[in-house]
């Protein structure tokens, strides 16, 4: 173990399985969590001087992780959870805050644009670099602005709307090349009651339509057609009856992939590409993934994210 001046740690082969919501057996090379802005940047720095590659992982729900070897500094970024009220109805939020606590914070202020957050299990981090979104709203509709920190010179920049080139789950920042820090968005005023509702909805919806209590990482594949979702596609072409090893395709709903026991990362990546390969052959439609891999994967194992 290594402690930075700030009194952070540096571990050592750690199991990180239980960071993910797909819940696949991983091990991190060296992790580190981070409390604060301050300790983020002083670890980021730390692993630039020392030629470390770093990696982020937040809520975990949008994520793979490698079975094989997590090969880089793994950095998780729950701690840094803030909520800075400023004025307007404009808050200043920590990259790890998850997204159902910020609209459950936000319910109680009679805020609205914040309830499509309260079914994504992620972090404000994840939710912005994808452009999460639910029940026609998306991350997007409520952003001002964000600091990111360019990993390459190690400046701290503030992205404002149009910087940002959002599209349907995508933004422009790669985190390869950008650790978002933190993150403003704006509501608006609307009946408590009214809010509510529309949470009770969306959460009811959910609990009918959605495998909760199973181990998946949430949708696995983009809409490829606004008309068309993945789920119903892949029911369409028998992709309900599809498994591989310990993991399945939901027969609640077909976009979600469930570990039912201890499957491995190329297990999910070999029923991706089964799926994948179903959808061209009886639809001549291509599925890509929304979840984001995270460690090493083969060659092959990474054509399932080419376009």
């Amino acid at each position: 173990m290594l402690t930075l001046k700030s009194q952070m740690e540096i571990q050592k082969n750690v199991d990180v399985t239980d960071l993910s919501t797909l819940r696949i057996k991983a091990v991190a090379d060296h992790f580190a969590q981070p409390k604060n802005i301050e300790e983020l940047i002083e670890l980021l720095k730390f692993a630039k001087d020392n030629g470390i590659k770093v990696m982020f992982l937040g809520g975990g729900s949008n994520s793979l992780l490698s079975s094989k070897k997590i090969d880089s500094l793994l950095i998780s970024t729950l701690k840094i959870d803030f909520i800075k009220e400023d004025i307007n109805n404009v808050f200043d939020l920590g990259v790890g805050l998850k997204m159902p606590r910020f609209c459950g914070k936000m319910i109680h202020k009679s805020l609205t644009g914040a309830e499509f957050m309260v079914g994504i299990p992620g972090s404000i981090g994840g939710g912005l670099v994808m452009n999460a979104g639910a029940h026609g709203r998306e991350f997007a509709d409520i952003f001002v602005s964000a600091k990111v920190l360019d990993l390459e010179t190690l400046e701290i920049h503030e992205f404002n709307h149009n910087d940002m080139n959002f599209s349907y789950r995508s933004s422009v920042i790669d985190p390869e090349r950008y650790c978002v820090l933190s993150v403003k968005v704006k509501l608006e005023f609307a009946e408590k009651e009214e809010i509510r509702s529309r949470v009770a909805s969306y959460n009811k919806s959910r609990t009918t339509s959605q495998p909760l209590k199973a181990w998946t990482c949430g949708c696995t594949f983009k809409n490829p057609q606004s008309d068309y979702p993945a789920g119903k596609l892949i029911q369409d072409i028998g992709g309900k009856e599809l498994s591989i090893g310990e993991m399945q395709v939901s027969d609640v709903h077909a976009n979600f992939f469930e570990n039912t026991g201890s499957a491995s990362s190329s297990d999910f990546i070999e029923l991706v590409s089964l799926v994948q390969g179903l959808a061209i052959e009886k639809k001549n439609i291509q599925l890509l993934p929304e979840v984001q891999p995270i460690g090493f994967f083969t060659e092959d194992e990474r054509k399932i994210w080419l376009n």
